[in-house]
């Protein structure tokens, strides 16, 4: 019997691994006959709470963006009041991968627990457990895909992994991943990077996708963009800068018609320099503050260009996502995404 008297989940997912992590948390208490309420985070904009009943237990569930926590859950937490008699865990899903018969590698988290634990603990909160889970990635965008083999055994190892972790803190028990200490030197390593993300680098990566000429306007993806970050510009699905890069888009198009132009990025970065410099001599770092700014400006001529039939097939013929297939959680669907709670 847990000794709490509800259980609160809050949970921003992408393409559904932290949603299933929830799920398995849920059923854990379920089983101990532990009242549970769950929220969706990016159908909530302020903090729900239902009325104090005695010891509660709260958890978060969210993936991990530039080695931090998405800036729609950082927000939330930040806003999250004090509750009394109420202990918190954190579980942030991480890039899992497959590499020929190893189905388990593992990810980092960098500051994507460790900030959250600090932001609670200051404020109050005692913190009883913390899990990193590598659940298969879905930034294919940047990534080949796992195979289905892959993601099977992912995912059961991480629903063993789960279930130990949430006995343990629904029993009452604090319940910290040894790996997190493991790993612990290289997560505030990556401190810079996560700093560098959340001010610069996820408004770039916001700009990495397209729509190619498989596009059929059903505009799924910008319905069930979590933070609507997707709108038609010229008939077109366009990205905003305030995309959280969860690659839920990319993975829900029943088209496969998003894909990303990441190495032409790439390519066309080093050909505005190696031009640029042949006729103004700067040093790298000028340059690179200047094709910096030109980047936004140049995304926008581009979805113009992709207009152009013959100019988006090359784009979209060069993408290495147009060969690679798509990911969502087993078990998870697009409806999924609607619920809120």
């Amino acid at each position: 019997m847990s000794p709490y008297s509800q259980l609160l989940i809050y949970v921003f997912s992408g393409t559904g691994n932290a949603l299933k992590a929830s799920r398995w948390i849920t059923a854990c208490a379920t089983e101990h006959e532990l009242t549970t309420k769950w929220y969706n985070i990016e159908h909530t904009r302020t903090v729900e709470l239902p009325e104090p009943q005695g010891r509660t237990l709260v958890g978060f569930c969210y993936p991990t963006h530039g080695f931090i926590a998405p800036w729609l859950v950082l927000k939330f937490m930040w806003q999250f009041p004090r509750i009394a008699n109420a202990e918190v865990f954190f579980l942030n899903t991480r890039a899992g991968f497959g590499l020929y018969r190893i189905h388990n590698g593992p990810g980092l988290s960098g500051l994507a627990q460790w900030l959250p634990i600090l932001l609670f603990a200051c404020r109050g909160f005692r913190i009883v457990g913390s899990l990193p889970l590598d659940m298969p990635h879905s930034w294919i965008s940047f990534f080949w895909p796992n195979t289905k083999r892959q993601i099977s055994h992912i995912i059961a190892r991480c629903e063993r992994i789960t279930n130990e972790f949430a006995t343990s803190v629904v029993l009452g028990k604090r319940y910290f991943r040894w790996s997190i200490w493991l790993t612990l030197p290289l997560d505030l390593a990556l401190a810079p990077i996560c700093v560098l993300y959340v001010i610069i680098g996820r408004f770039y990566l916001a700009k990495t996708l397209f729509a190619s000429h498989h596009c059929d306007s059903c505009q799924l993806c910008i319905k069930n963009c979590p933070v609507s970050a997707i709108e038609l510009v010229s008939g077109r699905p366009f990205w905003k800068t305030n995309c959280e890069s969860c690659m839920r888009c990319m993975n829900i198009c029943p088209q496969k018609a998003i894909q990303s132009w990441i190495t032409r990025i790439v390519a066309l970065t080093i050909g505005l320099y190696l031009l640029g410099s042949w006729f103004i001599p700067l040093n790298g770092l000028k340059w690179l503050v200047i094709l910096s700014v030109l980047f936004f400006p140049l995304y926008r001529l581009l979805h113009e260009l992709w207009r152009v039939r013959a100019a988006n097939q090359l784009f979209t013929c060069t993408s290495l996502t147009r060969c690679w297939h798509r990911y969502l959680a087993p078990g998870v669907t697009v409806k999924d995404f609607r619920k809120r709670m």
